[in-house]
């Protein structure tokens, strides 16, 4: 079963040691581990909740998402199980116009597949692939530390007891541990939230299978067929002050919400109805805006990289963030298996600290143009796409998705 794959102790030997470290438990981690699994590194992963994370209850993954998990052994376990897109589809709530774009199928290299999974159902398919102790849980970091005189790093846990490591790979999300401590800038709020929730029924529903968008005066409203009696929905807006007090309660988020589309058809506030309070949640969006040069920023700091969230927070108007952090954990993967073939880790010191830090620095190098443009395309979509003046609302409305349609979506899910 999954969770003899997990010990959900907390580390209670202050000395002891591993040779990869991978921090965080989430998409990326979970990732990360099973693609250095795959090319025969063994692993441990550390993550601060006492079982895994169902925050978020779902994500769609388009065709670059779709060709890693191909490439870690996983995304047959998930294909069945969840509804594969006919297109997308994008109205206006302020002019009515509306756009469609069909998305291709069959067995071709050309085919678009697109689906809404759960995010449980991706850690879940993750987890049960990696060895019987891979994760374990209770097991938060709160700082690293790298000895002068020793080629290994340390992380101190938050029940005191410490771990070195001849590897550290930190996907522990937006406000990582990790990439502070390698001089990374923090994430920045993008001014706006995301309300998210997924509709559940007892019968079969009646949406289509499509990713709907609707965008109204400063609000973005969407919900997608996961399967035939779920439907995940999203809300994007501007942040308000009370955001903050309401966000931990699923009941409120979800009276936030109807708020908000009591103008659009009532088969949508029925979706938010029948969401269960617990995967009803509203957070804040965080960016990470980095010049050319900060991508060199892990430099200097030896055997240790980020990976996910920890190295691009993003705004979710491209539905990119898990995508990238599968495509990350892929070419770490591939990567760090190349460098070790050179490398002696029963007799580690500087040489062998040295190749590793030039294959992380291979992997930011390679990852730097594209999460780029995609954290980039990402942000303006969002403020193009909220805008509440009668100047961005014609621009959204009269340019933007004439010019566009719904394409934009499919043109950064080819990695």
């Amino acid at each position: 079963s999954l969770y003899q794959n997990c010990v959900f102790c907390g580390i209670s030997n202050p000395t002891m040691e591993e040779d990869i470290v991978v921090v965080g438990g989430g998409v990326a981690g979970l990732a990360t581990a099973l693609a250095l699994h795959r090319v025969g590194l063994k692993s441990l992963v550390l993550e601060r909740a006492d079982s895994l994370r169902t925050a978020g209850a779902a994500f769609i993954l388009w065709p670059n998402a779709w060709k890693a998990l191909d490439s870690l052994g996983v995304a047959h376990a998930l294909r069945p199980r969840y509804s594969l897109l006919d297109g997308i589809r994008g109205c206006s709530n302020c002019t009515g116009v509306s756009k469609e774009v069909q998305l291709k199928q069959g067995g071709s290299s050309a085919r678009q597949e697109c689906r809404c999974i759960e995010r449980m159902a991706v850690l879940e398919a993750l987890a049960k692939e990696l060895p019987e102790g891979s994760v374990r849980f209770n097991s938060k970091i709160v700082h690293l530390y790298k000895n002068r005189v020793s080629p290994f790093t340390t992380l101190e846990l938050a029940d005191g007891t410490f771990l070195t490591a001849k590897i550290v790979i930190g996907c522990d999300g937006v406000y990582s541990v990790v990439a502070k401590w390698m001089g990374f800038p923090a994430a920045k709020s993008a001014g706006r939230v995301a309300i998210r929730g997924m509709a559940t029924y007892p019968y079969t529903h009646h949406f289509q299978k499509l990713m709907i968008q609707v965008w109204g005066r400063g609000v973005r409203t969407g919900f997608v067929t996961c399967t035939d009696k779920q439907v995940y929905w999203f809300i994007t807006r501007k942040s308000q002050p009370q955001d903050a007090e309401i966000c931990s309660d699923g009941e409120r988020v979800r009276g936030a919400a109807l708020e908000l589309v009591r103008d659009l058809p009532e088969h949508i506030t029925e979706a938010i109805k029948s969401s269960p309070a617990d995967t009803i949640n509203l957070a804040e969006l965080k960016v990470r805006w980095l010049w050319p040069w900060e991508w060199g920023r892990g430099k200097g700091r030896g055997s240790v990289t980020i990976a996910g969230d920890a190295l691009h927070p993003l705004t979710p108007d491209l539905g990119q963030g898990a995508c990238l952090a599968l495509e990350d954990a892929v070419l770490l993967g591939k990567l760090l298996g190349e460098a070790m073939e050179t490398v002696n880790m029963v007799d580690w010191g500087e040489p062998e600290v040295g190749k590793i830090e030039s294959c992380f620095n291979k992997y930011l190098n390679a990852r730097r143009r594209r999460v780029s443009a995609v954290i980039s395309a990402a942000f303006v979509t969002g403020i193009v796409q909220e805008g509440s003046s009668r100047l961005m609302r014609f621009v959204r409305d009269w340019i933007f998705f004439p010019v566009f349609s719904m394409s934009y979506l499919l043109y950064f899910s080819e990695s």
